[in-house]
Parts: C-alpha cells; structure tokens; sequence
C-alpha cells in the first residue's frame, strides 16, 4: 500500500480544512497520512488530532522533501501533497485510493519511478489532452507519487526553488520517462502566504533556480519570463527513451592508415567557421555537413555543397561509412578541433556512428557521464535521446565524422 507525504509549514489551519479535509472526503485512511513539521511547530500542529502521524523534518520546503524521501524505506509507494489542495478532479477513476494504485501500477508496468498530474485544475485545459503521457512533461510538486529510491547520486537535487522541475528531469535523465495523468487535477493556490511564502518573497529564488536549471539541464528546456516578471524553465516534449535508446555500442578499432587519405586530403581544404551564435553554448568551430540535407532557404533536399564542391572526399567518407556504419545514414557531419559543451543532436533520427581521426590526445566524448575515446574507434549510440559532450583537454589536430539519419528523411 501507497503512503501519504504532507509537507506543512505555518498553516496547520489551512491543511486541516483544506488537504486533510479533501483526503477524509475520499476516504484514506488516516495511518497511511504522515505530516512533515518543523520542530517548534510540532505542538501547534499535533492539536489537528491524535489520529495523525508527525514528524519532526528539515524548515524549507526543498529540504523538507529531501528528508521526506531519505525517510521513507527504499520502493516504498509515497504519494506527496501540498497542505493547501482543496479539491481533486479524479475523471473516470471511484476513488482516489484506485487511482493512485493505478498511477503506481503504470509506472511498475513502464518502468516510470515517478507520476503527476496535470498541473491546471481548469477542466477547459485538461479534456483535450491524451489520457496519459510518458514524454518529458513537468511533474508539479503539489501532488505527485515516486517509487522511493533514497540517497541514488543521480536524483540528488541542489538548493533550487525550482525543485519540482529539477526533480522532473532527474528522473527523466535517469529512467528515460515519467507519467503524467493529464486527466486528473487538483485545486490549490501557488504562492500562497505561509508554506512555500507569497510571490514577492520568492520571485529572486525562482529567477536565480531558473538559471541554475539552463545552466545544468540547458538541453531539457529553455527559460520563459512571463507578464507578470516570474521566470520560469519551461522543458522540451522530449520523448520517452526505449531501452535501446541507452544502448551504446563500442565497434572494433580501425588501423589509423584507413584514415590517411581523408585526413591528407581535409588538411588541403579550409571548411567553413561555425560561430558560436549558430549553436548555443558551442565554441567556434569549423564543421560542415555531406551528403543530403535541407537548404535552409528554399527548403529543397538535396546533396550538401560540400559533397558537391569535394567530391574525392565525400567519396572517401562513404567508403569509410560503408565499412564501419551498422545501419542506414543519409548525413555525414564533419568537424575539425571542437570542444562540444553538453547537448543532444535533435534532429537526427535512431542511432549515430561518431569515430574521430588525426594526430591529436586528448577531446574525449563524455556520454551519460562515461568517457569514451573515438580515437580510430567507431562508437554508435542515440545522439539525438544521449547528452553528449567533449573533455576539454585537446591536443592536436582532431577530425570528427558523425554518420546519421536526418529527421526529414
């Protein structure tokens, strides 16, 4: 059975005529209800009823969440909600204690350690939607369930009043999914007085979380600044990953000389200069692209300029794809000394073959964290679903061939 989290701060008032009212509407049982306080609000609180399980947290709703989830035993089913939910719109479902083991049961059957709800209570917004989705959409803190897995690396969050996003792209990253019941919505007030404190207090904090999330999470989503001046990180519709997505495959070595003739005859030729404004965060490069592509401006699919322009060395980076490349590519992407910073190739399709060559050390790609050196070694893997990235200890002259798919193929 599923277990209750009520963070509460300063309203013990409001959680009594508002979640834990809403909670005894539906019927939960009251032992599985346990109310996170804070030490000198311990007493105050306990005058709600003996009937109630409290704890004694950290003050803070970012670190209260923390110590809910180290409190809970490992694969314990923790449903967590804010001290101010007034109403929950459950569509189809009888009861609430049938929908909450049917989100649970869902993320055992996708392998999902996380689901939410929709986070507009407005039914106007919520009857268009698909039932539910399993891509990158936000998880809201107010009312949500996650399978514990206390003290994992990878779902330790910062200090950040973003907390709830950030926590909706750690589980994203890691498992590859999360559940969103777009059907279900629930009632409460964002930024009331007390709890998470009114918007004046908080708009800074939000701002400053915003752009912690762009600085580490800047390939998950992009910041918005709303009318009302409140920042927020709004994530891409990234889709859920299969498993094969994370698979990522380390083909035999070529002898360096299969490269020799390539390399002797880029070194003749000058590609063009990417600039950093092309593609945020990249330093400039040079780089260019063979065979198909879509000109940018008229929009026709054809052959690349360079594959016409250099026909001897498009040739020669066919033949090199024709003996390493495990699948179909139409696109050959080329770039000489870039230090890459951490992103996703968006719009290619399926797997990508990247294999490096020249006299160079160093300029290693990092993907989901684990070094690997394309030094003469083709390495297949889903750039599109991967974040990938360069050390940045390069030495020499370093020539990179990424064998893919277009996406208007």
């Amino acid at each position: 059975m599923f277990q209750i989290a009520i963070p509460s701060f300063g309203r013990s008032k409001i959680l009594q005529l508002q979640t834990l009212a809403t909670l005894e509407h539906f019927g939960i049982n009251k032992n599985l209800i346990t109310i996170f306080v804070v030490a000198e609000q311990l007493q105050e609180y306990k005058t709600i009823g003996d009937d109630y399980k409290f704890v004694v947290g950290e003050k803070g709703i970012v670190e209260q969440r923390k110590f809910i989830e180290n409190y809970y035993p490992a694969g314990t089913w923790v449903v967590s909600l804010d001290d101010d939910v007034k109403e929950i719109d459950l569509d189809c479902f009888e009861s609430l204690e049938q929908f909450i083991i049917h989100a649970f049961q869902e993320c055992i059957d996708r392998g999902s350690y996380i689901w939410g709800v929709y986070p507009v209570f407005n039914p106007f917004f919520r009857k268009t939607k698909e039932p539910l989705t399993t891509c990158l959409n936000f998880i809201v803190g107010g009312f949500y369930g996650f399978i514990n897995r206390p003290n994992e690396p990878d779902l330790q969050q910062f200090d950040n009043h973003r907390d709830d996003i950030e926590k909706t792209i750690r589980y994203f990253i890691k498992d590859g999914i999360v559940l969103r019941f777009n059907k279900i919505g629930y009632k409460t007030k964002y930024y009331a007085a007390g709890g998470l404190g009114k918007l004046s207090e908080r708009i800074d904090k939000i701002k400053l979380g915003s752009q912690l999330l762009e600085t580490h999470f800047g390939s998950y989503g992009k910041i918005l600044i709303r009318k009302n001046g409140i920042w927020e990180f709004k994530l891409y519709k990234l889709k859920a990953k299969s498993k094969e997505t994370f698979e990522i495959k380390i083909l035999p070595i070529l002898s360096k000389s299969e490269f020799e003739p390539l390399f002797q005859k880029l070194e003749k030729i000058t590609i063009s200069s990417i600039n950093a404004n092309n593609r945020r965060g990249f330093p400039k490069h040079r780089a260019a692209t063979f065979g198909t592509i879509r000109k940018r401006f008229t929009g026709v699919v054809g052959l690349s300029k360079y594959s016409i322009k250099y026909p001897e060395i498009y040739n020669e980076m066919l033949r090199i794809g024709k003996l390493i490349c495990p699948f179909e590519f139409t696109s050959i992407y080329l770039n000489k000394n870039v230090t890459c910073p951490k992103h996703r190739d968006d719009k290619n399709v399926g797997d990508s073959l990247l294999i490096s060559f020249g006299d160079y050390t160093g300029g290693n790609i990092v993907i989901n964290e684990t070094i690997y050196d394309a030094n003469c070694c083709p390495i297949v893997f889903n750039g599109g679903e991967l974040e990938h990235y360069n050390t940045d200890d390069l030495q020499g002259t370093k020539y990179s061939l990424v064998f893919f798919k277009s996406s208007f193929n």
